[in-house]
Protein backbone atom coordinates (compact mmCIF):
# COMPACT_ATOMS: atom_id res chain seq x y z
CA UNK A 1 0.00 0.00 0.00
CA UNK A 2 1.52 3.25 -0.93
CA UNK A 3 0.06 6.65 1.22
CA UNK A 4 2.50 8.87 -0.22
CA UNK A 5 0.37 11.75 -1.70
CA UNK A 6 3.44 12.89 -5.17
CA UNK A 7 3.87 16.38 -3.52
CA UNK A 8 5.39 14.61 -0.53
CA UNK A 9 4.53 13.16 2.93
CA UNK A 10 2.43 14.72 5.76
CA UNK A 11 2.56 12.43 8.76
CA UNK A 12 -0.60 13.29 9.87
CA UNK A 13 -2.84 12.81 6.81
CA UNK A 14 -0.59 9.42 5.97
CA UNK A 15 -1.85 8.25 9.03
CA UNK A 16 -5.50 9.40 8.57
CA UNK A 17 -5.51 8.07 4.85
CA UNK A 18 -3.17 4.97 5.63
CA UNK A 19 -5.84 4.26 8.65
CA UNK A 20 -9.00 4.86 6.07
CA UNK A 21 -7.42 2.35 3.64
CA UNK A 22 -7.17 -0.94 5.59
CA UNK A 23 -9.37 -3.54 4.83
CA UNK A 24 -11.48 -5.67 6.83
CA UNK A 25 -9.35 -8.65 6.52
CA UNK A 26 -6.08 -6.37 7.57
CA UNK A 27 -8.04 -5.13 10.51
CA UNK A 28 -9.44 -8.60 11.54
CA UNK A 29 -6.19 -9.79 11.27
CA UNK A 30 -4.63 -7.90 14.09
CA UNK A 31 -4.78 -10.70 16.69
CA UNK A 32 -2.56 -12.76 14.54
CA UNK A 33 -0.18 -10.24 14.79
CA UNK A 34 -0.07 -9.74 18.38
CA UNK A 35 2.89 -12.35 19.30
CA UNK A 36 4.89 -10.71 16.86
CA UNK A 37 3.86 -7.37 18.18
CA UNK A 38 4.96 -8.31 21.91
CA UNK A 39 7.94 -9.67 20.47
CA UNK A 40 9.09 -6.33 19.09
CA UNK A 41 7.60 -4.27 21.92
CA UNK A 42 9.77 -5.98 23.86
CA UNK A 43 12.64 -6.67 21.58
CA UNK A 44 12.52 -2.14 21.59
CA UNK A 45 12.84 -1.82 25.07
CA UNK A 46 16.45 -1.83 25.46
CA UNK A 47 17.27 0.32 22.75
CA UNK A 48 14.10 2.22 21.89
CA UNK A 49 11.81 2.18 24.92
CA UNK A 50 9.77 5.38 24.42
CA UNK A 51 8.62 3.33 21.28
CA UNK A 52 7.85 0.44 23.25
CA UNK A 53 6.45 1.71 25.67
CA UNK A 54 4.03 3.82 23.10
CA UNK A 55 3.27 0.42 21.58
CA UNK A 56 2.50 -1.27 24.46
CA UNK A 57 0.07 1.18 25.68
CA UNK A 58 -1.77 1.21 22.32
CA UNK A 59 -1.36 -2.20 22.53
CA UNK A 60 -3.16 -2.19 25.91
CA UNK A 61 -5.82 -0.10 24.21
CA UNK A 62 -6.52 -1.77 21.30
CA UNK A 63 -7.10 -4.72 23.77
CA UNK A 64 -9.12 -2.69 26.26
CA UNK A 65 -12.15 -2.35 23.11
CA UNK A 66 -13.06 0.97 25.04
CA UNK A 67 -16.71 1.57 24.18
CA UNK A 68 -17.99 4.36 21.97
CA UNK A 69 -14.57 4.35 20.48
CA UNK A 70 -14.81 6.65 17.19
CA UNK A 71 -13.98 4.81 14.24
CA UNK A 72 -10.71 6.74 13.47
CA UNK A 73 -9.42 6.55 16.67
CA UNK A 74 -9.80 2.48 16.44
CA UNK A 75 -8.50 2.45 13.06
CA UNK A 76 -5.68 4.88 13.40
CA UNK A 77 -4.57 2.84 16.58
CA UNK A 78 -4.63 -0.81 14.70
CA UNK A 79 -2.28 1.33 11.61
CA UNK A 80 0.30 2.26 14.14
CA UNK A 81 0.46 -1.34 15.48
CA UNK A 82 0.79 -2.96 12.12
CA UNK A 83 2.51 -0.37 10.80
CA UNK A 84 5.23 -1.25 13.70
CA UNK A 85 5.14 -4.98 12.94
CA UNK A 86 5.54 -5.14 9.47
CA UNK A 87 8.07 -5.93 7.18
CA UNK A 88 8.46 -2.80 4.42
CA UNK A 89 7.87 0.08 6.42
CA UNK A 90 9.07 3.90 5.19
CA UNK A 91 12.57 3.81 7.05
CA UNK A 92 14.02 0.12 7.39
CA UNK A 93 14.11 -0.60 10.55
CA UNK A 94 17.54 -2.62 10.21
CA UNK A 95 18.56 0.81 9.30
CA UNK A 96 21.52 1.54 11.91
CA UNK A 97 20.72 4.51 14.08
CA UNK A 98 17.14 5.67 12.24
CA UNK A 99 15.14 2.19 11.55
CA UNK A 100 12.68 3.21 14.06
CA UNK A 101 12.08 6.53 13.11
CA UNK A 102 8.97 6.01 10.83
CA UNK A 103 7.58 3.73 14.05
CA UNK A 104 7.72 6.21 16.40
CA UNK A 105 6.49 9.10 14.16
CA UNK A 106 3.87 7.32 13.23
CA UNK A 107 2.89 5.99 17.35
CA UNK A 108 3.34 10.19 18.81
CA UNK A 109 1.06 10.82 15.66
CA UNK A 110 -2.01 8.85 16.64
CA UNK A 111 -1.03 9.73 20.79
CA UNK A 112 -0.90 12.87 19.18
CA UNK A 113 -3.85 13.14 17.27
CA UNK A 114 -6.55 11.55 19.44
CA UNK A 115 -4.87 13.08 22.80
CA UNK A 116 -7.85 13.36 24.72
CA UNK A 117 -9.25 10.14 24.29
CA UNK A 118 -5.63 8.38 25.09
CA UNK A 119 -5.48 10.63 28.16
CA UNK A 120 -9.14 9.74 29.12
CA UNK A 121 -7.98 6.42 28.97
CA UNK A 122 -5.14 6.45 31.02
CA UNK A 123 -6.44 8.40 33.65
CA UNK A 124 -8.99 6.00 33.57
CA UNK A 125 -6.79 3.08 33.63
CA UNK A 126 -4.08 4.81 36.21
CA UNK A 127 -1.90 5.18 33.10
CA UNK A 128 1.02 7.97 33.58
CA UNK A 129 0.70 9.57 30.28
CA UNK A 130 3.55 11.68 30.52
CA UNK A 131 5.69 8.24 30.64
CA UNK A 132 4.24 8.31 27.09
CA UNK A 133 5.77 11.32 26.11
CA UNK A 134 9.06 12.33 24.51
CA UNK A 135 11.48 14.08 27.01
CA UNK A 136 11.11 17.53 27.11
CA UNK A 137 14.38 19.40 25.55
CA UNK A 138 16.32 21.53 27.27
Amino acid sequence: MNCVAPEGLDLDSYVEHCAFLLTHTEIAGVPQNLPDLRDKIAALEAEEPLLSRQLAFLLGFYEADPPNLPDKVRRETIFALLYAVKEEDLVPDTEAGAGYLDDAAIAESVLSRHREVFVSHCKYHSIEWAALLPAPQS
